[in-house]
């Protein structure tokens, strides 16, 4: 048997030193690892409970006024008492909700800029303008709260008393019908999109800066139809000076107004606006949960149900987050097909 030599015996004693501290270098690295994720759940869920400490801020994606903005203080107001703390709202229109969203997607993911908005900002505006948020990864729903319904009306006077009527009209007058809505892109005027593309008819879409001007216009006899939000045809319906040809809804609405879907077409409501409350990405699933948790109490509440009656946007079968961020993707890849067909907005 080979005698070892002090001086090999002395490498040997060093090679087994540095893999031995190798080796519980790795192990120190991989335990300091395990300890860190820890302190940061805890630090995550300690900051979660504290939460809020001072007052949020609830950017809303249209004008004063609009049942988004209604409908989005109606929360405001309930969730600051759940919460205690003052959820201030601050109006941002613009862009079709584009700028909205932009000022959320740029502010600290820390659950104190949460935003009121419609789907249309995430499906339909970033598919027709440059904008500076990826509407799909940006955006963190926290919950969906409410569904406007749209519809295709004339005034209460006009001969066309059905839907078939409208596309009859177009199809037997080109170039003289025409259907008012309310900004490019905006519900319902991607659904009519389609509906025109597999009628083949020519009718000009007129676009109008709100639903208040677009009415107004028709009752003037200076557009054919109108395609607006409950909001708008309701009370005119109610009052007797507009007929409501077809909803782009599911279901019907009125017992005696038919949905597009029960014309054949192998569509309907694509373009349908969701009502949702959203974070910007990187915020803490904790605080989100914290905030759905208060928005889902205010919806329980006679005040809110009042408020989205009013606006006819009231839905007794709320998204939760997950189905409802599948359900912008799908909107968003259907919605873009439809743009694309129609050669609206940017292109390519």
């Amino acid at each position: 048997m080979k005698v070892e030599t002090r001086k090999e015996a002395i490498v040997k004693f060093r090679r087994r030193a540095r893999s031995m501290n190798g080796s519980t270098a790795w192990k120190k690295g991989v335990v300091l690892g395990i300890l860190v994720l820890g302190f940061m759940g805890l630090s995550q869920a300690a900051q979660a409970q504290e939460y809020p400490t001072q007052p949020i801020t609830m950017l809303i994606s249209n004008a004063p006024g609009a049942g988004t903005d209604v409908c989005s203080r109606v929360m405001a107001q309930g969730a600051s008492k759940i919460l205690n703390q003052e959820i201030i709202p601050m109006n941002k229109p613009g862009a079709g909700g584009a700028v909205a969203v932009a000022v959320l997607t740029s502010s600290k993911p820390d659950g104190y800029t949460i935003l009121g908005a419609t789907s249309s900002s995430l499906t339909v505006v970033p598919q027709l303008e440059t904008v500076t948020y990826d509407p799909l990864k940006d955006v963190v729903p926290i919950i969906h709260f409410g569904t406007f319904h749209q519809a295709i009306i004339v005034r209460a006077d006009s001969p066309l008393k059905s839907f078939k009527d409208f596309i009859e009209f177009a199809r037997n007058n080109p170039g003289k019908a025409n259907l008012g809505i309310v900004g490019v892109g905006n519900p319902p005027h991607l659904d009519f999109e389609l509906v025109k593309m597999q009628e083949k008819v020519d009718i000009a879409v007129i676009p109008f800066g709100g639903a208040a001007p677009a009415i107004t216009a028709l009752l003037g006899g200076h557009v054919t139809a109108v395609g607006v939000g409950a909001s708008g045809w309701m009370p005119n319906y109610k009052a007797g000076k507009v007929r409501v040809l077809a909803t782009t809804t599911e279901k019907r609405i009125l017992p005696d107004v038919p949905a597009l879907r029960e014309f054949g077409y192998p569509f309907y409501g694509i373009s349908t606006e969701y009502y949702f409350m959203a974070a910007p990405k990187g915020i803490s699933e904790a605080i989100v949960k914290k905030l759905e948790g208060a928005f889902i109490k205010v919806m329980g509440t006679p005040e809110f149900r009042t408020t989205t009656d009013s606006f006819f946007v009231y839905d007794p079968n709320p998204l939760s987050r997950q189905v409802f961020k599948d359900l912008i993707e799908s909107l968003y890849r259907k919605n873009g097909e439809i743009i694309q067909k129609a050669k609206l907005g940017k292109q390519g």
